[in-house]
């Protein structure tokens, strides 16, 4: 058995951490290939490109209806066992999407859904196993520098393809990468799921139960949701805001949007480091709450004649604060849950994250709707920041379970 106690680092953390990292990398990546995809894909369907783009909001949303139950399966059957259905769901979505129809890439839509949802619970566990607590936060933050990594495969790997054969191809490399995954995880596979509970059972609201028994992960939850919206605001409008109201050219606001993407992998490591040096996590995430409100007002300030060197450093620190938040929360909900449930409460928060992520854009497009103005709209994700920081601070007024993992 691996070392479960925060007396140093079990030899086999890297191999964890780096293979977790993989898995999120590669499940983000097929979520990814749709809208990097969508002029051809939608060309090839003979669809709105607008229209593909929908995929993400649906991915997101059978990823939240997995996240009820995957608690439970991972603790079931193992984390390991568990990611290497997840790569199995990635490889059979992508093999399905080939087939080249609207049909297939809807039930693609649904597999990579399911496979999402799968993927952190069962981080979660081994992380937790396997990292002593005083790097756990570091550790968590570099495991979700997974999505941006995966973002970044698709990007520099899909349209290249795209253009020398057809989209098609890019489902093929990573529906490949995903099956020798697999059979890669097999390899540390009984070592791995040595905790494994045979007789756990998934049934009602599966992990959700958890939000009803402890109030602390729930009002966590809370503040996970208000922080995701406040996440997905930032991605969703930061380049037709800088269109529309700033007067940026298209090829400069994306140029601009990538460099917001690597501030968020920076930040995600540099405060992972931080909440490590501190030994705690929540004055972290309320630094990143208060930062996250006051960027967003400084933000919808801006206007044509705000200099340009002024809207970079705003996005930028935007990028740093408001995508840079997730390690730190998941590694804090795992110092508040029991060992022998991580996995569920790391389902049953992301369960609330994922609201938010369907949440944030959607009201900030109604607010933008009604008003036409950004000014306006932007105020939303800075309420969603000062609220994160009300449920931060109502969940450490809560008694902390006696057998967390923390």
């Amino acid at each position: 058995m691996p070392q479960e106690s925060a007396e140093g680092a079990d030899p086999g953390v890297v191999a964890v951490l780096s293979t977790t990292t993989w898995v999120q990398a590669l499940c983000s990546a097929a979520m990814l290939l749709v809208p990097t995809l969508a002029p051809q894909i939608a060309g090839s369907f003979g669809i709105a490109a607008g229209l593909v783009g929908l995929q993400v909001s649906l991915l997101y949303g059978f990823a939240m209806v997995t996240s009820t139950q995957a608690g439970g399966m991972v603790r079931r059957h193992g984390a390991c066992r568990s990611s290497q259905y997840a790569m199995l769901l990635v490889a059979a979505g992508c093999g399905i999407a080939l087939l080249g129809t609207p049909w297939a890439l809807a039930i693609t839509t649904v597999l990579l859904g399911i496979s999402y949802g799968m993927t952190n619970p069962a981080a979660a566990v081994l992380l937790t196993r396997y990292t002593p607590s005083r790097y756990r936060n570091v550790v968590y933050s570099i495991k979700q520098t997974g999505v941006p990594l995966g973002g970044i495969i698709a990007g520099l790997m899909a349209p290249p393809l795209a253009q020398i054969w057809s989209w098609e191809a890019a489902f093929l490399v990573i529906a490949l990468a995903a099956l020798v995954t697999t059979l890669a995880l097999q390899i540390p596979r009984a070592r791995w799921d040595a905790d494994r509970d045979p007789t756990a059972r998934v049934r009602g609201l599966g992990s959700l139960t958890v939000l009803f028994r402890r109030r602390e992960i729930r009002w966590l939850g809370l503040g996970g949701f208000c922080m995701a919206a406040v996440q997905l605001s930032l991605l969703s409008f930061a380049v037709a805001f800088m269109v529309e109201d700033l007067l940026i050219g298209l090829v400069l606001a994306g140029i601009i949007l990538s460099f917001v993407h690597a501030a968020g992998v920076i930040g995600r490591i540099l405060w992972g480091a931080v909440a490590d040096r501190l030994g705690r996590s929540i004055p972290v995430l309320y630094g990143l709450a208060v930062s996250m409100g006051l960027l967003f007002v400084a933000i919808a300030m801006l206007s044509t004649d705000s200099p340009l060197w002024l809207v970079v450093t705003l996005l930028l620190a935007a990028g740093g604060t408001a995508i840079a938040w997730n390690g730190v929360f998941l590694a804090e909900v795992a110092r508040r849950s029991a060992l022998s449930e991580v996995s569920e409460s790391t389902a049953a928060v992301l369960v609330l994250v994922y609201m938010g992520v369907l949440a944030g854009p959607a009201m900030v497009s109604g607010v933008l709707a009604l008003t036409g103005s950004y000014s306006t709209a932007f105020m939303l994700p800075a309420a969603f920041a000062a609220a994160a920081l009300v449920w931060l601070w109502i969940c450490t007024r809560e008694p902390g379970d006696p057998t967390r993992a923390g």
